[in-house]
């Protein structure tokens, strides 16, 4: 009986001290990219470029700093185009980031957030994409790309929507990475972007 209840007391002595312990605190989550509310003038940290067989806007593709459409507070970012008349050319938005500048840690979840509204757009549509190089030494060869293109159709007619890519794995060999907000090739129709966002954790 004796052995019976010093058996009893050691148990809930161990329950009541395992109900103490604190689980470790997560990893804070870090913020990559400035900028992603688009509340100031965007090509200060976002910067428009044309892919492919550009040669000097074929599509006449219209980017502009836009009161017309947010999601918070009152800019985005706006891409519209009418017609298209280079099925290679595309749009895209980037912003680059050194890790020189700020530190990403090696195998870091990478978690890509972007809010997009869409009106009357036709074809491919949009899709998020984010990268990496490898610095002078790797002749600035790829570290990594991913991309919603082929996985996740953004067309049609929509208020603003969340849309999230991510990455498991940063490599350590990366000297920068980058994100893309891409009105891909054969589209037509207007986009808003607001609320970007780049967190690792």
């Amino acid at each position: 009986m004796k052995k019976n209840y010093l058996f009893l007391l050691l148990l809930t002595a161990s329950c009541l001290l395992n109900a103490c312990k604190k689980d470790p605190d997560p990893q804070p989550s870090i913020s990559v990219l400035t900028n992603g509310d688009m509340e100031i003038a965007p090509y200060d940290d976002w910067k428009a470029y044309l892919g492919k067989n550009s040669i000097t806007n074929p599509n006449n593709y219209v980017i502009e700093y836009s009161t017309e459409a947010a999601s918070s507070p009152s800019h985005s970012i706006k891409v519209t185009c009418d017609a298209v008349k280079n099925d290679s050319t595309f749009q895209y938005m980037q912003q680059v980031v050194n890790t020189s500048s700020i530190a990403i840690p090696a195998g870091g979840k990478l978690t890509m957030r972007v809010k997009i509204k869409t009106v009357n757009v036709q074809g491919n549509g949009i899709a998020l994409a984010m990268g990496g190089n490898l610095g002078a030494s790797g002749q600035y060869a790829s570290a990594f790309y991913t991309s919603t293109e082929g996985k996740q159709s953004i067309t049609g007619t929509n208020d603003f929507k969340e849309y999230t890519l991510t990455f498991d794995s940063f490599p350590a060999n990366a000297a920068s990475m980058y994100v893309l907000l891409m009105y891909l090739p054969k589209t037509t129709g207007t986009v808003y972007y607001d609320d970007v966002s780049l967190t690792v954790n």
